[in-house]
């Protein structure tokens, strides 16, 4: 009876390793070939014209999902150590905080054409300027959500686990990597897996690049849909969507589950929780499998170089010391700091007013409060609608389970492509945009919402959900008590990452078309778009900055207060 069952867990192991070995080999093969392609010579002829071919979706998905790959990783490191600088040094968080606001404020159109000349001037002659043009624009859809995810739990980590490290006399470097990280990681996967729908919604534009006096089109799902879009060719939308359907399955199946299986051990808990984690076929089988296990050595040896050997290192040349001198003369650097980013701004700010057409500014105060208008609402609406949904999905393992996969297929696809069947409605029975770019808004904004509160929900400890239930709270008591409170920096960072989201929605909602149907509103998105599309790069700066303007009030009068409450009063001490 032994021998068999030893036999029945050898063959398993077996299977386990073929059908990873199977899906490795695959992906180093698709990943080979894309990462060739991205670096062929380019010439007017070199990057062919999109086919609407339904074949070559196949291909098209591979591309787009390298720089995706490429973007998530540079998302990461750069949400890692931004994050990290502003959590600890003020100097650094007075300029970083506002500086990633405004970046995922800023619509993504209005500086692309400025970040493909720098690019291709890295690139002479080469695909890889314009392939590192589109993947900075999936950087820009994803980075800053998961930066402002990091920093928020950085600051809230509880203080009994951060004594408890300093007590077992952790290093800076080891109680970041083996708490705070940690700590954070359930937060910023969910986030991270959020920030797919801005990198898509990103792809659109960031695939077909304008160069020169035309329009280059990179494959990939993202220009595939353009293609579809401006040919009127429902069937390839059809089958784009499908596409994408396909590939966030995949990336959910093979990335994002087992990671979300794996890190449900980083969840802070002081008592055994009820809800178990979800379950995830790749992860056990690599588990099982032999594979799996030589993967687990290779890690444990790589992470004992980096939380023990690395800090070995920097005490032993004595860093340290030389770290704790220059700390002294923290007023020194802080104002050195400020003197440069008072003479930056003023330098750029100076050459900008130079730059900026003069016969818009008594009409841009009329279009920034319109936009205003529509942003604020559909902000509002995804709130007041998403919140709840959010907390009934996150209460139930099961639930979150079956609708994860779902919210991220309809996260992931590009809003644009719901705006002609707005546009045909709108063209029939209406014939202007007006308020109803408001439901087309929200189309950017409502994922942002759902995910943080999912996320916040499935993060709350399972010693406060017991004090709940033995106060026995209910209705309108357990919503102020405990649900709202629980969540809050999560709904924070929710409603910031769609702040972000609602005026990059906004450019493309204010002006949609159809093959020869056009319909627009009056509004900054709009001229934005409009003069963006015209080639007229003074205007469309002077629209991104105005843009940027609304933005900073934002962060001034409400962001920044929002987040002083979430770290004072809402937090698990």
């Amino acid at each position: 009876m032994k021998k068999s069952h030893s036999t029945f867990i050898s063959k398993k192991y077996y299977l386990n390793d073929i059908i990873v070995l199977v899906i490795g080999l695959f992906a180093i093969i698709g990943f080979v070939r894309a990462w060739g392609d991205m670096h062929e010579t380019f010439t007017e002829h070199s990057v062919a014209n999109i086919t609407l071919d339904t074949w070559n979706l196949f291909y098209y998905s591979l591309r787009t999902t390298m720089r995706f790959a490429i973007g998530m990783v540079w998302s990461l490191l750069f949400s890692i150590v931004f994050a990290v600088l502003a959590a600890r040094y003020v100097p650094l968080r007075r300029v970083i905080l506002p500086f990633v606001n405004f970046m995922e404020s800023v619509p993504l159109v209005g500086f692309l054409t400025f970040t493909t000349v720098y690019f291709l001037g890295l690139y002479p002659h080469s695909v890889m300027g314009l392939e590192c043009a589109a993947i900075f624009a999936v950087f820009t859809g994803q980075a800053w959500n998961m930066m402002l995810t990091l920093y928020q739990t950085l600051r809230i980590v509880p203080r009994e686990l951060d004594e408890a490290a300093r007590s077992f006399n952790y290093n800076p470097w080891q109680r970041f990597w083996r708490l705070e990280f940690i700590y954070s990681v359930p937060g910023l996967l969910w986030n991270a897996m959020v920030s797919q729908s801005a990198a898509w919604f990103a792809l659109v534009a960031s695939e077909a690049i304008p160069v020169s006096d035309k329009s280059v089109e990179l494959p990939g799902v993202g220009s595939y849909i353009a293609e579809a879009l401006a040919q009127q060719n429902v069937h390839a939308i059809v089958f784009a969507v499908i596409a994408l359907a396909a590939n966030i399955i995949v990336l959910d199946q093979l990335v994002f589950r087992p990671l979300v299986r794996y890190t449900a051990r980083f969840k802070y808990e002081d008592v055994a929780a009820n809800r178990t984690a979800g379950s995830s076929w790749f992860y056990n089988s690599l588990s099982f499998s032999h594979v799996g296990a030589f993967l687990a050595v290779v890690l444990r040896t790589l992470t004992n170089l980096w939380l023990f050997k690395l800090p070995q290192l920097w005490y032993a040349l004595g860093l340290h010391k030389l770290f704790r001198i220059t700390a002294k003369a923290n007023w020194l650097w802080s104002s050195i700091w400020y003197l440069v980013v008072v003479v930056a701004c003023a330098k750029y700010g100076y050459q900008l007013w130079e730059y900026f057409p003069k016969q818009y500014f008594a009409m841009l105060p009329e279009w920034m409060l319109l936009t205003s208008a529509r942003v604020v609402a559909a902000m509002l609406l995804s709130i007041v609608i998403f919140t709840p949904l959010g907390v009934w999905i996150g209460m139930n393992p099961r639930l979150v389970k079956f609708f994860q996969p779902i919210i991220q297929i309809l996260a992931a696809i590009p809003p644009n492509i719901f705006y002609p069947l707005i546009a045909a409605f709108i063209a029939v029975y209406h014939q202007d945009l007006g308020w109803w770019a408001i439901p087309m808004i929200m189309l950017g904004t409502q994922w942002y919402v759902l995910f943080n509160v999912i996320a916040g929900v499935t993060a709350i400890p399972s010693q406060i959900t017991e004090v709940s239930q033995t106060f026995g709270l209910r209705s309108f008591k357990w919503w102020r008590y405990y649900m709202l409170p629980a969540i809050f920096p999560y709904i924070v960072t929710g409603i910031i990452s769609a702040a972000g989201g609602a005026w990059n929605s906004a450019i493309a909602a204010e002006v949609i078309q159809w093959g020869a149907t056009t319909l627009s509103t009056t509004g900054l998105g709009g001229f934005i778009s409009v003069v963006t599309d015209a080639g007229k790069n003074p205007e469309a700066a002077l629209g991104c900055v105005a843009m940027c303007a609304l933005v900073a009030l934002c962060v001034i009068f409400v962001w920044q207060p929002l987040y002083r409450v979430a770290e004072t009063k809402f937090k698990y001490d």
